[in-house]
């Protein structure tokens, strides 16, 4: 008898600790939240100090990760968590790529789950497209066998859609842009498919707007921005030079040490038919106080509201285009040694016909 009350004891308590996808969502929705009123208190901060003050506020997305995987991680045999493994490896990635000593990562442990559990399941099309937002040389390998194997047409194509996203990352070389092409045909013939707050009609036209507009040999895309100077001005006000276009931001990986760099080549490309264009995503008097302190020393269009930065599809920071003299794409990529070894070769070799086509119009928004 006290065998049986102590085995309904301990089942009854496993009942209770189990993760449940109600608490799930609403662990991810309060993180939405406090994120999203973060992001406006930023945006609205009326001077430097009430944004430097609005930063420290931001939500911690290690604490909240954190507790989402602790929600779901003894789940992950259910087809439910799911959906909460893809929006952790998208929101709070550092959480799952996190391991305690002696374990594997969280991330790791999810992908054993599918591959064990999921990789035939109808709802593993968001994980999909999620894995392409961690660095995990598993990935492919993973997204062509949900390719291969999973029965619904939609995840088949938000599968494929992934392994186009992965060749893109790994450059413009003629054998990887083969396959990413291959790859977002197959997406398009597939169904669309919900992934989070977009889906993959949308994440496949970006992807096209990509290839036909942000590769290395196509005419980088026009735009008008404010300088923080407040003057207006046009990305195609600077033809006829090389430009190294450099999207940066206060939080960036390697802050000091970027803006350095940027610093150095200001001073070696003085005088030269190069232009630096900083594309600064803080608040405008944030970049105008490193500007007045010799942090920043090149010119800058204020991106507050980002509108630069999707333009370009800027997915991490910092990101560099180098264009010729006709703004055609020669080098995209993290800042280093590529970039000042492309604007030095251009500013060897004679300046690039003229493109047909104008540039007064502008291809952003």
């Amino acid at each position: 008898m006290m065998r049986k009350i102590a085995l309904i004891f301990v089942c009854g308590m496993g009942m209770l600790v189990a993760g449940t996808p109600e608490k799930a969502r609403q662990l991810t929705r309060a993180y939405e939240q406090a994120y999203g009123t973060w992001t406006e208190d930023v945006r609205s901060a009326p001077d430097n100090d009430a944004q430097n003050a609005a930063w420290l506020r931001r939500p911690d997305p290690l604490a909240a990760g954190k507790e989402i995987w602790a929600e779901i991680r003894d789940e992950l045999s259910e087809a439910w968590s799911l959906d909460y493994s893809a929006w952790l490896l998208v929101n709070t990635p550092g959480a799952v790529l996190e391991a305690t000593t002696g374990q594997v990562t969280p991330a790791r442990q999810i992908q054993q789950s599918v591959e064990k559990f999921h990789l035939k399941n109808p709802k593993v099309g968001p994980y999909c497209i999620a894995l392409t937002h961690v660095q995990d040389p598993r990935a492919m390998g993973m997204l062509a066998k949900i390719e291969e194997i999973n029965p619904d047409p939609a995840v088949r194509g938000a599968a494929a859609l992934g392994q186009a996203i992965l060749h893109r990352r790994l450059g413009d070389e003629k054998h990887g842009m083969y396959h990413r092409q291959e790859k977002l045909r197959a997406a398009i013939k597939a169904p669309n498919l919900v992934v989070g707050r977009t889906t993959t009609e949308e994440i496949l036209k970006d992807e096209i707007f990509r290839m036909t507009k942000l590769t290395v040999g196509t005419k980088a895309p026009n735009f008008r921005g404010v300088e923080i100077t407040t003057k207006v001005s046009k990305l195609s006000d600077y033809q006829d030079q090389v430009v190294i276009l450099f999207f940066w931001n206060a939080l960036m990986p390697a802050h000091d040490q970027t803006l350095e760099l940027m610093r150095r080549y200001q001073e070696e490309f003085e005088g030269k038919n190069v232009v630096i264009l900083g594309v600064n995503m803080d608040n405008p008097l944030t970049l105008r106080k490193h500007i007045a302190d010799g942090t920043v020393t090149w010119k800058n269009f204020s991106d507050s509201s980002q509108t630069l930065s999707k333009l370009y599809r800027i997915e991490r920071w910092p990101y560099v285009y180098v264009l010729d003299q006709n703004q055609t794409i020669r080098y995209s990529g993290e800042p280093g040694s590529f970039v000042k070894i492309t604007a030095q070769d251009l500013l060897l070799q004679p300046p690039p016909k003229m493109a047909p086509e104008s540039l007064e119009g502008d291809d952003g928004r």
